[in-house]
Order: C-alpha cells, then structure tokens, then sequence
C-alpha cells in the first residue's frame, strides 16, 4: 500500500552512526493475507504469487492435488467456496472517479482541507453528497481491501511469496458478524428449554431475567460451534506453512456492546442494564464466542506471526474483550495507525497492554484490483506494513521463530513520547533496526546483545518536519469524509 514517490511510507530512510554488517538473503519468505481476498492477476502481485503447481499445470475443474479444492492455485475463497479470489466482474461502475475520491480523500485524511486545492474539496464533497455513488466508494474500501494488503505487503520487499484466502464477506461488516453470532446464541438457547420453561413462557408474556452465568453457558457452545466450523480453514491454512500472516479484520467494541444490550432487554430479560453490565455481557460473548473460533483459526499456524489491525474504532482495547486482538496465543503482533512518524491516527485503537506497536497509516497508496492503484487509510493498512516489515526480518534470519521476531520489532522500535500510554512498545517499527538485529543474531549474538548494538548503530528514522496542515475534526463535513472510508 505504499508506493507514490511522495509517499514513500515503506521505505525507512535511516541515517546510521555505523556501517551495517552485509546481510545475507535466504529464501522468499511466505505470507498469507487473510481478508476479502487478492488479486493476483494484478502485475504488481502476480510476480510474487506463490503458486500450487498442482493446480497451475493441472486440469481445469479438477482437484489435482487432491485436497478438497479444486484449481486452489493462488489460496481459496472460503466466503462463495470457490477459487476466485477476487471477482473482478464486480468492479464498480466510474471507476476510476471512485479512485479519484480515495486519493482526494486521503490528501483529506493526511494533510487537512487547507492541504488541498479548492476545487479538490470541492470534488470530493460534491461526490461525497451524491449517496448512490459514495455507496459504490465504500463498496470497494471491502471489495479491493484484501488486494490492496497483498500490496503493502510486498512494497519495496520483494522477497515474499504471497498467498490469500477470502474471509471476509465483501460488505459484511462487524455488526452482522455479531447478529449471526448472537442468531446462534438464541437458536440454542431456544432448543434447550425444557417444555415446562416453553409453557410456562407462552403463559407468562413476561421474559425472565437470565443470569450472566446462564448466558456465558450459551456463549461457550456458540464458541465451540464456531472453533469447529472454523477447522478446515485452519487446516488450509495450516498447508499453506505461512511465516507471517496478515490479519486486517475484527469486531470492535462499539460494534457489539449496541446488539448485546438490545438482547439483553428484549430476550434475555435484563431491566434498564448499566454500562458496565453491558460491557460485562458484551466481554463474556466476546471471550467465550469469538476467541476459542480465532484461536481454532491460528492453530495450525504455531510457526507464523499473526499480525492483527487494531481496529479503527478509536477505542482504548485494555478496557474490554476484542476479536481477534485478544486472541490466546503468543505469535501475535497487535498494531496502532499513526499519521506518519508524528501522531496516532484519530481513528486508531490503541492500548498500553494490548497493543504492540505502531505504523503508518493514513493515506497509503497501493494496489486495487483490475489493473488499478489507489489510497486507503486504515489500521487495515498499518497492519500489513507491518507484515512487510516482519516478513523482511525473517528473510534476513530465517530461523528466528514468531515470538522472536514480535520482541525484535517491538524493542528496536524510534521510542515516540506521544506512544508512551498507547501501545506496549511505546514507539513506531523501525525496519532497518530490526533486520540489523535479526543479522547480528544469525551471527552468533544473543537477542539482548543484538538489540541493543542494533539500537546504538541505527539512528532513528529523520522525521518529517511538524509543519503542515492537517484536518480539522471539529468541521463536520471534513470529519464526516475523514471516517467514510475507513478500513
């Protein structure tokens, strides 16, 4: 998602005190995105595809490789069960306007309307105002999403080989994740009712309370429900053997807590709840629902790190129960949006426990699918930078593993005194450091020497100057275009 001369985000242009020692390539490392699926008949993805040859010098329409997916060449759409990746028959009408409006609306996003020329604004709102198109605008923040990782991913890093699977339903956002969840919740609670409790319902209109303790029953079954629904994705995935995995979905807190209280009050008989019960429930369904079908999700993938969005909610994540940000396992990698090297984003979740460390984010340029490059802004983008930026440390030390990597990226991070109560590490990725490191270790040197040496021989990446526009926020027509297309 980076590559416009003026926006050159990968690319960490680091001064250094002392030479770096020669850096020896290994193989291509492989990374998975995970998302609303990749276009690899893009030319700037298709060269670092990673294909199953199987399947490519194979027959069309047949399994040839015998593992329940017919012509899975690239990955797997697991949404439609087919192998089309990314349906290009669904690109959207005014195209190229609909690009027009994500460039304009990140120079909005990253510089503020006084960054922009007049008659640029006024573009953007004119087409902001004109809902039918605006809809398809949004519309490709989903459909080119997965793509437009694949492309981060692999900016100004050519030593990855890319795969993907279709997750994620093209459109379908946090809020309906949540209603087929709490669907499932009824539809079990419904069938284990004894037919004095169904009697006694039909005599007595009025719903009785059910206890949290009761609900959290109905949460763990839907949770098992999903870890085992979710187990042949995970096999696919687990086949695939990924080193880093890209991961730039979630359900946010707002998201939820909205859908929990409705239930609460209309079907489970909860009177006026507080907020606090609210969040109470909300963390339970989260924690026992959502959590044990992302851990199913990661276990077959011990040997690769999860790299996680944030979200993009603006929510402070120690305070309650995400997915899949708390996930239970150790290979994962939580990651803030900053604008640049000199803010957080104001759309970026953060948490001094539960996220990592951070990474550009706003306005980032990169692939879309049918032959198209574009901007996007997002925790959705900083995260597969972040992706980037592991896959090269992996390539320069192979046999590092994932939890190595995670405590390399976060302990050579450029320390931001504004990242201090934000994100554990306290700072933005600085690559050039940790590939440093990651060098110093395949020669023999401790993790704790190697970071340290890395930390005193390679300065801080040189920071734009502070002096520029950026938006205005408490203009609500620039706030509303700010938060349209978020991803």
């Amino acid at each position: 998602m980076n590559l416009k001369p003026r926006h050159l985000l990968v690319a960490l242009a680091v001064s250094m005190t002392l030479s770096l020692s020669p850096v020896s390539a290994g193989e291509n490392v492989k990374v998975l995105i995970i998302d609303s699926g990749s276009d690899f008949t893009h030319n700037a993805l298709k060269p670092l595809a990673f294909a199953n040859q199987a399947e490519l010098t194979g027959k069309s329409g047949v399994d040839d490789d015998n593992n329940g997916y017919a012509d899975d060449v690239y990955g797997w759409n697991f949404v439609e069960n087919s192998n089309t990746l990314v349906n290009l028959k669904d690109t959207p009408p005014k195209y190229d306007e609909v690009l027009r409006c994500m460039e304009l609306l990140g120079k909005l996003q990253a510089f503020g309307q006084e960054g922009m020329d007049p008659a640029e604004y006024k573009y953007l709102v004119d087409h902001y105002k004109d809902k039918p198109f605006w809809a398809w605008v949004e519309f490709s923040g989903g459909w080119a999403h997965g793509t437009h990782c694949a492309g981060i991913t692999s900016t100004k890093n050519s030593n990855v080989s890319l795969n993907a699977i279709k997750h994620i339903q093209t459109g379908n956002g946090p809020k309906e994740e949540a209603a087929e969840a709490l669907t499932m919740v009824k539809h079990n609670m419904a069938h284990r009712r004894t037919r004095t409790e169904a009697a006694a319902d039909t005599a007595d209109t009025a719903v009785k309370k059910v206890p949290l303790a009761e609900l959290e029953k109905y949460f763990v079954q839907a949770g098992q429900q999903y870890a085992a629904q979710i187990q042949p994705k995970a096999e696919y995935i687990g086949k695939l053997q990924p080193r880093v995995i890209n991961c730039s979905f979630g359900s946010p807190n707002s998201a939820i807590i909205g859908m929990i209280k409705q239930n609460m009050v209309e079907s489970w008989g909860w009177t006026d709840p507080t907020d606090a019960e609210v969040q109470e429930v909300a963390n339970a369904f989260v924690n026992s629902a959502f959590l044990p079908r992302d851990k199913a999700l990661f276990s077959k993938v011990t040997n690769a790190l999860i790299v996680i969005a944030s979200g993009n909610s603006s929510e402070d994540l120690d305070l309650f129960v995400s997915s899949p940000n708390d996930v239970p396992i150790s290979n994962k990698l939580v990651i803030a949006a900053t604008d640049e090297d000199q803010k957080l984003a104001p759309f970026s979740c953060y948490g001094k426990e539960k996220v990592d460390v951070a990474v550009p984010g706003v306005n980032i340029f990169s692939s879309y699918p049918n032959q198209k490059m574009g901007y996007m802004s997002g925790t959705s983008m900083a995260c597969p930078l972040a992706v980037n930026y592991a896959a090269q440390v992996f390539f320069v030390n192979p046999d590092l593993t994932p939890v190595q990597v995670k405590k390399i990226l976060m302990d050579t991070v450029d320390k931001k005194t504004w990242l201090t109560d934000k994100v554990k590490s306290g700072g933005v990725i600085n690559v050039t450091r940790a590939m440093q490191a990651a060098s110093l270790i395949k020669d023999g040197k401790t993790i704790a020497v190697a970071i340290k040496t890395a930390r005193k021989t390679v300065a801080d990446k040189v920071s734009r100057s502070a002096k520029r526009t950026r938006p205005n926020l408490n203009d609500p027509m620039v706030k509303e275009l700010y938060f349209s297309v978020i991803k």
